[in-house]
């Protein structure tokens, strides 16, 4: 049951599955129907004939690797996005779905993406293959009452978000994502350079002279509910910003009740917030598990904290894909010296080192997005021993924001 790559002529046998599995249709033969992949992503399948049963022309099972790239406590880092795995019904309990993902993370590694990332429809079937919950989107249902409460923010003033403005949202974007952790960087190819369609707008804030501050993005809703708008993001340099760009919300009260904000995980724009009549969403919570597929590029992608001296012996333990399939495992010398870290394989060279770390590859893949402790990743049981001074430094290197993942303007 060999797994190779898809070409546009397996297109239509991968979304029909796909499709099947996920929910929707796929009609080849409508106006504008896709026929071949997306760029910026590598599919990868099994040819059903390959299995005992299976017809020619069909896909037992398929998946798609986007080459994404996703902020890193300062760093930017390459990240293999997993979409749409699904195995056809007449092929599952056949184990094709961990011979596939095993060659997902095979080719994650062998094109260069440190880490890998995605959404689990069932969290322990990934977990199995060495995937670890790191996030969560949120999202609340805030009355526009209490925006409305809001006085003017003094020398600040809303743009219209058109093609001619949006480069500048990007480039904000990318400014005041820089220093979170797994941030999208929604870059070419997978994202394209002009306006989200689907009804999607937005308001940059900008000051007297003209430098934008923040921006708020929104889709309308037909408000049967009694929530409006879709907001998907209100970023801001500064509290003032927030409350700016919040304040502009207020304005929708005349059409509907209610707006639903999401959220980053420990959100800035939660101090923001005026009243406190926001509520929980009531939907699904989505989950982001991530894994690391190569432990030396992982580290390297992202700067040490300036004043951050020393060297440890990290140890990555990975019993859940056959030895080989990536690098994550190993024992590394990880250091820090004037804002850079260097990691490699430990080679028997004679340093000077503060002590021994050993993680599974659940912690590892908890602890090397970063906002996290060895502490954190005892009280989930994972195995995260260190000698104290090690976890001391490790902690202080891999400090931030929790993790957090907003996959679209």
């Amino acid at each position: 049951m060999p797994v190779r790559d898809l070409t546009a002529g397996d297109f239509a046998a991968y979304a029909s599955m796909s499709s099947g599995a996920f929910g929707g249709s796929y009609d080849p033969t409508a106006p504008g129907a896709p026929r071949d992949f997306s760029p910026g992503q590598t599919p990868l399948g099994i040819d059903a004939s390959s299995v005992p049963g299976g017809l020619d022309g069909v896909l037992a099972a398929g998946a798609r690797i986007r080459h994404d790239r996703v902020a890193l406590g300062g760093g930017v880092v390459g990240c293999g996005g997993i979409a749409g795995l699904a195995v056809h019904p007449a092929h599952r309990g056949d184990g094709l779905f961990g011979q596939l993902l095993t060659a997902v993370i095979a080719r994650c590694d062998a094109e260069g993406l440190p880490l890998s990332m995605l959404y689990p429809s069932n969290p322990a079937i990934y977990r199995r293959f060495g995937y670890q919950v790191v996030a969560r989107t949120e999202s609340l249902i805030v009355p526009l009452v209490d925006l409305q409460r809001l006085r003017p923010v003094p020398d600040r003033r809303l743009v219209p978000v058109t093609e001619q403005t949006m480069p500048r949202l990007r480039e904000l974007y990318h400014r005041l994502s820089a220093h979170e952790n797994a941030m999208l960087r929604r870059e070419a190819p997978l994202f394209e350079e002009g306006l989200p369609g689907g009804g999607w707008s937005a308001l940059l804030l900008e000051d007297l002279s003209g430098t934008a501050h923040g921006y708020v993005s929104w889709t309308r809703l037909d408000g049967g509910d009694g929530v409006g708008l879709e907001v998907h993001e209100v970023l801001g340099r500064t509290r003032a910003d927030r409350i700016a760009l919040l304040r502009s919300l207020g304005s929708w009260s005349t059409v509907t009740e209610n707006v639903r904000v999401r959220l980053r995980p420990e959100d800035p724009l939660l101090d923001a917030l005026p009243g406190g009549g926001a509520r929980p969403d009531p939907g699904p919570v989505p989950l982001v598990m991530m894994r690391v597929v190569d432990t030396v590029g992982a580290l390297r992608a992202r700067p040490a904290p300036p004043s951050l001296t020393g060297a440890v012996r990290l140890v990555v333990e990975d019993s859940t894909v056959p030895p080989g399939t990536c690098r994550a495992a190993g024992t590394f010398v990880v250091s820090a010296a004037d804002g850079r870290i260097e990691a490699a394989p430990e080679e028997g060279e004679d340093r000077v080192l503060l002590g021994t770390i050993r993680l599974d590859i659940h912690a590892a893949s908890l602890l090397l997005v970063g906002g996290r402790s060895l502490a954190d990743a005892r009280r989930l049981d994972l195995t995260a021993t260190a000698d104290p001074a090690a976890e001391t430094f490790l902690d202080a290197l891999l400090a931030g924001p929790r993790p957090g993942v907003l996959d679209a303007f």
